[in-house]
Parts: structure tokens; C-alpha cells; sequence
């Protein structure tokens, strides 16, 4: 019986994520569907790119708003190689580039290039490339000279080639595309975006004329495309500067899918002005749901700040010994935080009988353990990603860098330690999972105090269950026994025997490991300026006033609180206090003086 249900619940999934057609019939040359089911084991298309491919083989500007792991990748890159390889002549490296795709990390630039590179295989006369920050300048110039017909790149890289490459010619250039799009702008490109589409010419109402003797190129509109899982302020506004008169995909957008018939009619769709009046409408509202995959079960887990580390260590040994064949992603707020961690669950072992320190070493080191952030160099980012994407079982720690547009095969379950932030924070890590209709879990942690996150998250359609942690906690053995009659009398989490233990176990651990503890000191430095720095609403609800510095040492597995760093964040708490103060004794003397 149960397998009869998850046999049904599988196939609405594969309804909801697939279409029910061959990508032949959108009309892609039938070599390029046999690399896509070859190269990149596509059988059929997703929903989206039945509804995308259409439409960007028609030239017309598309803005792609659909949740992450749909295939919103290959749905602008096959339409691109289709009309490519049709060039007669074939068009030669001399031409220089006729796609760019920009993207907002070197990870992402990275997987975009590799997919380029199988799609490419059998059309060897088209050249994939990419230009990135941290790669050789010199090395990146001497590719665009030679010529690269799609080229993959991060922003600023592409503005310094732009300004700087005289030999970078892209003269035939027709197609623009922002993956990634709201992640491009939180990183702070807007101004380089600007810059580019200037350069570039791809604001709306420019058509291109060419006269460089490639039949089929001579004469086209350029054709600009934006993808995001997200819509908010920023990306609107780059929708509005970018796109003229652009078809609106979304996974869930309905009213447009009833309209424009995405079960691979093939149609661009005819109510031209209807179509331009509803894109108007979804990019005016910001505040709309967010696209989120159906096969994604999302809860949360209320865990006392003092209780953070030895919950995360408990959860990790649970899912992997309940299930050893997965992928899991830990997300962290700092860096510090990353390494910190990454060396304890490398490190660590129970220090109590033989038998439990057996049982806590199949923990951690049963599966690979791989950190990535921001302040690794290049190859070793790019190295990690690699192992990572390759292996059966294996944990991840990272920062928000593996938050956007990456592709990890198999994860099952995103664990989200430190809070994300924004909404849209939150949508693109637990993306990382339930991709392309794969089950999928995510888990956010939060304090008592942080609880009305979840309000905020529920405005955007989100909802989230409970975590059932105190079963899970039950579940582990206490002296070799199983402790479920003992833990009845535990209400609170930090008094379960077996956090009680655990968090012992690990405090004497980093007191005894000298770096171990320089680590851990400097990882609660960083979260707390993290802490500090939310913004907008959501400063109301992360304060860091409201947290016991105490406490948020123990989450740290510190015994004691740093105190030069307790000093100085109560010193400027106290400082703020009195600026204020100061400030409302200056305005009231300014209303007497007034009044007088």
C-alpha cells in the first residue's frame, strides 16, 4: 500500500516537473536532442523549458520566474546552439561572440561552461568560454582573441574586458542573458549591469545590423533573456531596462499557462497585447509567492541558543546513520563559522567509553566532509565543487556561495544553521535540493527568539512544519541504553541527557585544542557581526540584545564568553544607547527654543 502511494505521489511530481513531449517537438535539430539525452540524460523536457524553449527559438524577450531546479539552464542554452549551428557559413572563431551569458559566482560560471562544453560535443565549430574574477587576465585575453562564441561571465570580469580588451569583438553579439538574476544584484552589480547593457547597446528598442558576411546574422533584433527564482525591487527594475515587450515562464504561473498552452503546443502565443500587459503586472508586484519545488518538505527546529551545536552534531549523526547513501548542505552565515565547524566534525571524538567513541567515529567519518566559501582561493573552491557534485555521500558546509544556480547531483536534505535573512535568501538555499522533481528536505534553525521569522516567511507563501527533535534525541543511546524513559523528564532541549552529554563532551574538547579554540573564538566574533547585520524588517526580529552572549558562546562549544569581544559589542550597544539619548535631549531643547 505505501508503495502504491509513493508510486502515485512520484508520478504527480514527474507531471508537475515534466512536460509530456519530446524536445524534437519544439522544434530543436535532432542532434542537439540526442546530447541532451546522451550528454546530459534529459529524456524529456521540465515544464519550464517546454514553455521557455518555444518562445526563445522565436526571439522574442523571455523573463524566466520559476523555482529553482526546474532546467532553466539548458532552456536558453539549446534554443541558442540550434540557431548557431544553422549559420551558413558556419561561423568561425573570427567572429567573435554571439552569447553571453552572465552569472553571479565563479561556481556558477563554471557549471554553465560545462554543460556548454557536453551540449557543444558533436558542433565542434562553436566555442564555449568564460571570464571570471580570480582567473588569469592575460590567459582570459588571448581566448577572446582567438574568438569565443558563447561566453560565460561574471560581471565585473566582463566590464574590465569590455573597457580594457580592444580585441574582444562582439559585433555579432545577439543574445543577453542574466542567470541568476536577483543574485546579481544582491551582490551589488547594478551599476556594472547598467554599465554593460550601455557597452553592449541591449537596452529595449535597439536592433543590430550587421554586415560581417554570416548569412543568418546579417540582420537580427538582439534578444535579451532574464532568469530568476526571485522577483523583487531590483530585478524589476533590471526586467524594465532590459527586456522590451517580454513572455512571462513560470512553473507556477497559471492564468499564463492556460493562455499560452505550455504542454508543448510549440506557440509563442498571439495575444500580444494581453501577454504585454500581464508581464507589466508581474513585474510591478515585488511581494508576490515564491516558485518553490512541490516535492520539497520544509520544517524548522526551535533550538535554545546554548543547545545550537549540539542539536546540529545530533541531526547530522541521525540523518546519516538513518539513511548512509546521502548529500546534505549545511548552510553557515561566516566563513569563520565554515572552518570552525568543518575541522570539529573532522576532529572530534566522544571522549567517554570505547564503545560510544566507536559510534560517534562511524558519525563523522562515514561520509566525506567538504566546506566552501568565499575566501578559499579559486582552485580550491573550484576543486571542492567538483568532489563534492561526484560523491554518493558526502556533507557540505558553506556559506551562501553554493546558495545560487548550483547544481549538486542528489541532495536530499539542506540544513540551515544560521538563519538566511532575506525571503529570497531562503528560497535559493533550500533550491539546492528537490531539483528536477527529486524528493527533498530542508530544515531552518531558530532561536525562541526568532520565531516570528516564520511570519515573515509565511507572506511569501511559505510554510513550514516542526521538527519532530525530541524523538530524535530519544532515539540516540545514554551509557549504552536507550534513554526513552529518562527523557520524559527533560521538557527543555538543553537539559536532554544526551545534548547535556554531547555539549560537555564537546566544550572539553575545544578547551583542550588550542587552535581548536582560536577557531571557535573567532567564528563567535564573526557571528555575532553577522548577527548584527540584518537589515529592514528583519532587524525587529534577529537583535542581538535579545540574545545571552553566554549562551551564544556555548553554541561555539566555548566554556566561556570572549570577553573582549563581550566587552565591545555591549561598549557600543551602551554608546548607541547614549548617542540617542543625546539626540532626544538636542531635538527637545531645539522644540523649547522654538516654543520661546
Amino acid at each position: 500500500m505505501a508503495a502504491q502511494k509513493e508510486q502515485k505521489q512520484k508520478q504527480v511530481t514527474d507531471e508537475e516537473i515534466f512536460a509530456s513531449c519530446s524536445f524534437s517537438s519544439l522544434g530543436l535539430q535532432p542532434s542537439l536532442c540526442d546530447q541532451l539525452r546522451e550528454r546530459l540524460g534529459f529524456e524529456t523536457p521540465t515544464q519550464v523549458q517546454a514553455q521557455a524553449i518555444p518562445v526563445i527559438l522565436s526571439g522574442r524577450h523571455v523573463l524566466v520566474n520559476a523555482a529553482t531546479g526546474t532546467g532553466k539552464t539548458i532552456a536558453y542554452l539549446a534554443p541558442i546552439i540550434h540557431h548557431l549551428q544553422k549559420y551558413d557559413p558556419r561561423i568561425q572563431r573570427a567572429d567573435g561572440t554571439f552569447a553571453l551569458v552572465l552569472v553571479p559566482t565563479r561556481e556558477l560560471c563554471m557549471q554553465v561552461y560545462e554543460i556548454l562544453q557536453k551540449l557543444l560535443h558533436r558542433f565542434h565549430w562553436i566555442v564555449p568560454g568564460y571570464i571570471m574574477g580570480g582567473e588569469n587576465r592575460s590567459k582570459e585575453k588571448a581566448r577572446l582573441r582567438k574568438g569565443i562564441s558563447i561566453l560565460v561571465a561574471t560581471p565585473g570580469r566582463l566590464l574590465d574586458h569590455l573597457k580594457n580588451t580592444s580585441s574582444f569583438m562582439y559585433t555579432n553579439l545577439r543574445w543577453l542573458i542574466f542567470d541568476e538574476a536577483d543574485r546579481i544584484l544582491e551582490l551589488g552589480f547594478g551599476k556594472e549591469i547598467q554599465e554593460i547593457l550601455d557597452m553592449l547597446g541591449s537596452r529595449p528598442n535597439r536592433s543590430t545590423g550587421l554586415d560581417s558576411g554570416i548569412s543568418g546574422a546579417s540582420e537580427f533584433q538582439r534578444q535579451n533573456l532574464l532568469l530568476s527564482a526571485t522577483l523583487n525591487e531590483k530585478v524589476n527594475h533590471l526586467a524594465k531596462i532590459s527586456l522590451e515587450n517580454p513572455v512571462m515562464i513560470g512553473l507556477t504561473e497559471r492564468k499564463l499557462r492556460q493562455h499560452s498552452s505550455p504542454e508543448c503546443s510549440g506557440s509563442v502565443g498571439s495575444e500580444d497585447d494581453y501577454e504585454a500587459e500581464h508581464i507589466r503586472r508581474v513585474i510591478d508586484s515585488s511581494n508576490g509567492d515564491y516558485n518553490l519545488p512541490l516535492q520539497l518538505f520544509q520544517r524548522f527546529v526551535k533550538v535554545p541558543c546554548g543547545a545550537r551545536i549540539a542539536v546540529l552534531l545530533s541531526i547530522l549523526k541521525y540523518l546519516f546513520e538513518k539513511e548512509a547513501s546521502q548529500k546534505a548542505v549545511v548552510f553557515f552565515s561566516t566563513c569563520d563559522a565554515v572552518d570552525f565547524h568543518y575541522l570539529l566534525l573532522k576532529e572530534f571524538r566522544w571522549p567517554s567509553s570505547p564503545e560510544l567513541e566507536a559510534e560517534l567515529r562511524r558519525l563523522f567519518l562515514s561520509c566525506k566532509t567538504f566546506r566552501l566559501h568565499g575566501n578559499m582561493e579559486q582552485e580550491e573552491r573550484r576543486s571542492t565543487f567538483q568532489a563534492f557534485k561526484t560523491e554518493k555521500s558526502a556533507l557540505l558546509l558553506s556559506t551562501d556561495v553554493a546558495a545560487r544556480g548550483l547544481d549538486f547531483p542528489k541532495v536530499r536534505c539542506i540544513l540551515q544553521y544560521d538563519s538566511p535573512g532575506e525571503a529570497t535568501e531562503y528560497v535559493h538555499r533550500v533550491g539546492r535540493t528537490a531539483r528536477l522533481g527529486e524528493k527533498g528536505d530542508s530544515l531552518l534553525f531558530l532561536q525562541p527568539v526568532e520565531m516570528d521569522y516564520l511570519q515573515d516567511l509565511e507572506k511569501h507563501g511559505v510554510s513550514l512544519t516542526e521538527y519532530p527533535l525530541q524523538k530524535v534525541l530519544d532515539s540516540f543511546p545514554l551509557c549504552g541504553q536507550k534513554q526513552k524513559h529518562l527523557s520524559k523528564k527533560f521538557v527543555s532541549v538543553e537539559t536532554h541527557p544526551w545534548v547535556v552529554g554531547l555539549q560537555k563532551a564537546l566544550e572539553a574538547f575545544i578547551s583542550a585544542e588550542a587552535e581548536m579554540k582560536k577557531m571557535a573564538q573567532a567564528a563567535f566574533v564573526s557571528w555575532i557581526r553577522a548577527y548584527t547585520a540584518h537589515r529592514g524588517e528583519l532587524k525587529r526580529i534577529f537583535m542581538v540584545k535579545k540574545l545571552h552572549l553566554g549562551h551564544v558562546a556555548k553554541s561555539f562549544a566555548l566554556k566561556e564568553q570572549p570577553s573582549l569581544v563581550g566587552k565591545s559589542v555591549h561598549k557600543q550597544a551602551k554608546k548607541r544607547k547614549k548617542n540617542e539619548q543625546k539626540h532626544r535631549g538636542q531635538a527637545k531643547k531645539r522644540k523649547v527654543a522654538i516654543g520661546t
